[in-house]
């Protein structure tokens, strides 16, 4: 099972973006409608292409399905180099390793259209896309899955800022890395007045 999500893929400057919240669908065209299928993926040390686990069999022959494989290769991949993971590329298919194969600190987020089938593209941001009364044009907020926040950075972007100064905000967040930037209106407004 990988997890359902009512939110959408937008393809951006060679990036995907996970854009939830009502105004989503405001922010450009996806590739992906709602709802789409999010999993995570470990890059394998011998080839620069990641795996994305359904199943694990540890040294003992437990078998852990979704969403408990998630869990468990977090808390005791290291400790079963030699149990066999079991998971899909991102361009579709599957393949099976043993854990010690996987570079477990290199999670990414992926996303499809379909639970089980790819392609899946891999996720660079988490976009909020809501008005809220405060003055805020970008903040940082939770991950919609906290299990995998280390991977994907959440941000709420305010439809004031949709455009070109929302794709220049976004920019910023996707070259940047930042997990803590805060944009108020007034700031905005005062970089805006400079340029």
């Amino acid at each position: 099972m990988s997890l359902k999500f009512d939110g959408l893929v937008l393809p951006f400057n060679q990036h995907y973006l996970l854009v939830y919240g009502p105004e989503a669908q405001a922010l450009g065209v996806p590739l992906f409608e709602p709802p789409v299928y999010v999993r995570p993926g470990y890059r394998l040390w011998e080839a620069p292409q990641y795996l994305l686990p359904h199943t694990v069999v540890d040294d003992l022959g437990q078998e852990f399905g979704e969403p408990e494989v998630y869990e468990w290769i977090e808390t005791q991949g290291d400790l079963f180099p030699r149990s066999d993971v079991i998971g899909y590329l991102p361009a579709g298919g599957e393949r099976s390793v043993v854990c010690k194969a996987l570079d477990l600190t290199d999670l990414a987020v992926f996303a499809g259209p379909h639970p089980t089938e790819g392609p899946w593209v891999r996720l660079s941001l988490a976009i909020e896309a809501r008005a809220v009364p405060d003055a805020y044009a970008v903040l940082p907020v939770d991950s919609p899955f906290s299990a995998f926040a280390r991977a994907l950075p959440g941000y709420r972007l305010s439809p004031g800022v949709f455009g070109a100064v929302g794709a220049a905000i976004l920019n910023q967040l996707l070259t940047s890395k930042r997990r803590d930037w805060r944009l108020t209106y007034d700031e905005l407004d005062d970089m805006l007045a400079d340029g």
